[in-house]
């Protein structure tokens, strides 16, 4: 039998009071190593004694085994675990990795969601699993219930309920104290104000930190214990594990491309004491747990108060022998982020990000900054009558005030922006809605007419008017929606629809073969097809079917094994078009083809170009 400690039967309890006033999506807030997940253990064994189904949901694969490790033991129940390489089955309770679900779209039936690492759960894969759960209770975890993209949590859960601080915890006993070691040499390159480093900026950085420091200073003031160190990217850790390992000391590289049968082994071997030392890259930040650890290393900076809480939380926990652990951070986070004891006042509410991060928009309405999620802009295509050009305009809700803001891009000159797309105001700007059913894509030759010039008002009704005819006839994946907005667009009169679906009806009347119609019409979408037919005359129509039981008819008797034969015999006896469009003539056309089919290679290329060119030249 399990015993909670006293802060987290307090947060069990104000959980289950929030439920039972209404609230049905709680975020707790509790620091690294306080045992979020034996909190979320003792809150799902109240509903798997109930036989309520429970989803857990994390993000990496450390964080599940750990789940299902604490949730057996605590509930008495063998969790199922969702993701490649398990087996599924029917348990009460299913731990998930949020991709698999994402990827299979699939939900097992739960009363309750459980959030691991629910910092993450403004993304969007999050927000379509809570929708797939409209009446479920929702739980969230988390160390540091913050984003840097200028999204809050508010609009994912309904309350925070916050607990024992950092500090406290280490009075207790619950958290190992600590030394931090700084005040090195730092970094001169600029610190974003209001969000991480981007990929970029840190490969910048990355030979302030050479790894040649990392061991002198590691030597210095860590040696002899078992050390995680966070580096710049990929490169920078491989490079400070080949200094270590050159210099005699056990240290192995993790990153996120690391298979999972090699990083399992890796981080045996380093709780086990074979290695000494790992250095990774962004993998060890969320659910590795190896309390006996005595020193982090942080040689890579951030601007994220998250991150930072999460790197120095790994060494926090306390373990037999341990009286304090050693935080050595070359950066000068510490000194904008603060320390691990220091009181933050949390909150559900979004911060504003750098207003200098690419891509950031500005509430008109409030302005909150913030950086809109690629899954929560919603666009819309419109046609820009100053430019007589197609645009897309973009809309995303404020996460700060909740109301909508709305830009177009536009390409500057390379001289004015270096080509970069900048936000330009829409309200001068005449917009005609594209429905959804227009692809602007067929409409270029539109545009194209468009644009042009004309002193005569009369010369351009009479070319805007040829244009859509011809078009409507070339162009046979235009769909009727796509016609009438052609004409609108060019501001032609209405009649022009009349005379488009004519004159296709009247090349279809005066196709000679059943061949010819289809190529007229096959390809056309089914409502162009219906206009068309409904043009005809019952006598065309009788006469029309009667050519297509005709057609069928020879095409059986054309493809027997015998005609095909004689026809191959032909086709590779023909050195020129002229000869090849005797043949055309003569014999049944879907023969030819079949026929050419069988041909070798160049001969088979050279075939089918005179069937395109004589086929076209009939048609046209």
């Amino acid at each position: 039998m399990f015993s909670l400690r006293d802060y987290q039967q307090d947060l069990v309890s104000k959980t289950l009071a929030a439920w039972s006033s209404g609230i049905r999506k709680v975020l707790l807030q509790l620091s690294t190593g306080g045992g979020k997940t034996i909190i979320f253990a003792a809150v799902a064994s109240q509903f798997t004694d109930q036989g309520k189904g429970v989803l857990v949901v994390a993000h990496r694969e450390e964080l599940i085994i750990q789940a299902v490790e604490k949730l057996e033991a605590t509930t008495k129940v063998q969790p199922g675990i969702i993701k490649a390489r398990y087996k599924p089955t029917d348990s009460l309770i299913q731990v998930a990795s949020i991709q698999t679900l994402s990827s299979r779209k699939t939900y097992p039936p739960a009363k309750l969601i459980i959030i691991d690492e629910a910092h993450h759960s403004s993304a969007n894969s999050y927000r379509k699993l809570l929708d797939a759960y409209p009446d479920a209770l929702i739980l969230g975890l988390t160390a540091t219930p913050r984003r840097e993209d200028g999204y809050g949590l508010r609009d994912i859960f309904d309350h925070l309920i916050g607990s024992i601080t950092t500090k406290e915890l280490i009075a207790l006993g619950y958290l190992t104290d600590y030394k931090l070691i700084a005040g090195f040499k730092y970094s001169q390159h600029k610190v974003p104000k209001k969000r991480d480093f981007t990929r970029k900026e840190l490969e910048a950085v990355a030979s302030d930190y050479k790894p040649s420091e990392v061991l002198k200073q590691w030597k210095k003031f860590c040696a002899g214990k078992k050390t995680v160190i966070f580096a710049v990217n990929v490169m920078h850790s491989k490079e400070i594990a080949a200094v270590f390992y050159a210099d005699g000391i056990t240290c192995e590289h993790l990153d996120g491309d690391t298979p999972n049968n090699e990083r399992k082994a890796i981080l045996d071997r380093f709780r086990s004491g074979q290695t000494q030392v790992i250095s990774n890259c962004a993998i060890l930040t969320e659910g590795f747990d190896c309390p006996d650890s005595g020193a982090v290393v942080i040689a890579r900076p951030t601007s994220s108060v998250t991150l930072w809480l999460q790197m120095i939380g790994r060494i926090l926990r306390p373990a037999p022998g341990k009286d304090y652990a050693i935080i050595l951070d070359m950066t000068d986070n510490w000194f904008r982020l603060g320390r691990p004891c220091d009181n933050r006042k949390w909150s559900l509410d979004p911060v504003s990000c750098d207003p200098d991060t690419q891509g950031v928009r500005c509430c008109p309405h409030c302005h909150h900054v913030f950086k809109p999620m690629a899954a929560l802009v919603r666009t819309k295509e419109y046609f820009n009558s100053k430019t007589a050009e197609f645009i897309i305009q973009y809309e995303v809700d404020c996460p700060n005030c909740g109301k909508f803001l709305k830009w177009v891009l536009e390409e500057s000159s390379l001289t004015e922006n270096e080509g970069v797309p900048v936000i330009v105001s829409n309200s001068d700007i005449e917009f005609k809605e594209v429905p959804p059913e227009v692809r602007s894509v067929l409409l270029r030759p539109i545009i194209e007419a468009k644009k042009r010039k004309f002193r005569n008002q009369e010369r351009k009704l009479l070319f805007y008017s040829s244009t859509i005819v011809n078009w409507f006839f070339n162009c046979q994946e235009v769909n009727l929606t796509e016609l009438i907005y052609a004409i609108q667009l060019i501001e032609c009169p209405e009649e022009i629809f009349e005379s488009s679906i004519e004159f296709l009806a009247y090349r279809v009347r005066h196709a000679r073969e059943w061949e010819d119609v289809t190529k007229i019409m096959s390809h056309r979408p089914d409502n162009v097809k219906k206009v068309v037919w409904s043009r005809l005359s019952s006598r065309e129509k009788d006469f029309f079917k009667r050519m297509k039981d005709k057609y069928e008819n020879e095409t059986q008797e054309w493809l027997t094994e015998e005609n095909l034969g004689l026809i191959v015999e032909y086709l590779e006896a023909c050195q020129d078009i002229e000869m090849f469009s005797s043949l055309w003539k003569i014999y049944q056309k879907t023969s030819v083809k079949i026929a050419a089919s069988r041909l070798s290679g160049d001969k088979r290329n050279q075939i089918n170009q005179w069937i395109t060119q004589v086929d076209t030249a009939k048609i046209s």
